[in-house]
């Protein structure tokens, strides 16, 4: 790993610190053709699109949008930018937050199923010690709909909407989790630091060699950290899951976590018995813990979208061709990958069974319950998908 120290105290009157940070970038190849887990080119090939990815992401967080005193609100993880299994009901956003500002989030509050905002130390570059301050997760609306929240050192007197800031230099997070995708309504929040002086003051040389030096760690650091969870999915049999926690994860959350092996003429059954659970979801991956094309592809379903038969037992088929099953989960070709299923608070952490099979004996082993689907339907359920992650605004 390169010491990117270096990097603040380097000038611009030569390339020197430019070449530092490609050579970081260069670095990054290591993450698919040094991984011994990858034993094919088309995972290869989205690895190098991943790299792409980590790249984006790491512009915006690290250099375009490091201004606390002037923040901004970032949709961080979208149907372009995919990384550390990105949850495909949510909406995510980001901000920068230092603990000497008093800050104002406003607006309409939507009405996705789940609303948090939560507080976090440091930049999430040095993810190690991106540790949780404080979050909201009820917060109280106003007429038409409006939500007025403060964040801060210490809690203003007659404020309702409060989150507490740690000293120093941090971090928002704000997920929306939607249920319903066709109906629920997105929130249109602003923040602003009412601490902020306008302009703001002039750029300096040293301001970028900070930056360039954060850009560098969160190449550094923040794909480290998300390979060392993948390799743990391995550690279970295939077709198989088991559940763990994710230390920067959503504490709110049970994560279940497996891979999955499928070939072209095989399906995988996939049954559990669900828990009491005000949200649950499951999902299709990729080795680098992105989230499958769920705008294209029903390669996701939740509480709201699956069918679940009268015992409580939701069933879902893992294929390459459809099966003609409403439940179904859609590999697109890739004979492999991760699966991830979310509880949200629930009262018990079930974990699902896996059967690999033919697809062939498919309908033979499939109960009546399991409700089938003509292509007709099977076409406007993707349809309304692609036009609901345009509306909600998470292209």
């Amino acid at each position: 790993m390169i010491d990117t120290t270096e990097i603040k105290n380097m000038g611009f009157d030569d390339p020197a610190i430019w070449r530092k940070v490609v050579r970081v970038m260069e670095e990054m190849e290591q993450l698919v053709w040094n991984d011994p887990l990858i034993k094919d080119n088309l995972t290869r090939a989205e690895g190098a699109r991943y790299l792409t990815r980590l790249i984006s992401s790491a512009t915006e967080m690290a250099i375009e949008l490091w201004t606390p005193d002037y923040p901004q609100f970032l949709t961080f993880l979208n149907t372009r930018i995919h990384w550390g299994l990105p949850a495909t009901d949510c909406h995510y956003q980001w901000a920068p937050v230092h603990g000497d500002n008093v800050y104002r989030i406003s607006g309409d509050r939507g009405t996705a199923r789940v609303f948090d905002i939560e507080t976090r130390t440091g930049h999430f570059a040095h993810i190690a010690d991106w540790a949780l301050v404080d979050r909201l997760t009820d917060a109280k609306v106003g007429p038409n709909n409006h939500v007025d929240i403060i964040l801060s050192r210490e809690r203003p007197e007659g404020v309702e909407n409060w989150i507490q800031l740690a000293e120093g230099p941090g971090n928002i997070i704000y997920r929306q989790y939607y249920y319903d995708w066709n109906t629920e309504q997105p929130a249109r929040l602003s923040i602003v630091n009412e601490n902020a002086i306008y302009p703001p003051p002039a750029l300096q040389e040293s301001d970028i060699a900070d930056k360039l030096a954060l850009f560098c760690d969160w190449l550094q650091q923040v794909p480290e950290r998300f390979s060392q969870v993948v390799n743990t999915y391995y550690t279970a049999p295939a077709n198989s899951m088991i559940f763990d926690t994710i230390d920067f994860g959503w504490k709110s959350l049970k994560y279940g976590k497996g891979i999955y092996e499928c070939g072209p003429d095989e399906a995988i059954i996939l049954e559990v018995k669900l828990p009491k659970s005000y949200y649950w979801s499951i999902q299709l991956c990729s080795h680098f813990w992105e989230a499958r094309d769920y705008h294209l592809r029903q390669t996701s379903l939740n509480g709201h979208q699956a069918e679940v038969d009268d015992e409580g037992v939701f069933r879902a088929v893992i294929s390459h061709r459809d099966p003609g099953i409403a439940n179904w989960l859609d590999a697109g070709g890739h004979e492999q990958g991760l699966l991830a299923i979310r509880y949200y608070e629930p009262d018990s952490t079930p974990i699902p069974t896996m059967r690999r099979v033919k697809l062939s004996e498919l309908d033979g082993l499939l109960p009546d319950s399991a409700r089938r689907v003509s292509a007709e339907e099977r076409q406007k359920t993707l349809r309304d998908r692609a036009w609901s992650v345009a509306r909600l605004g998470r292209e």
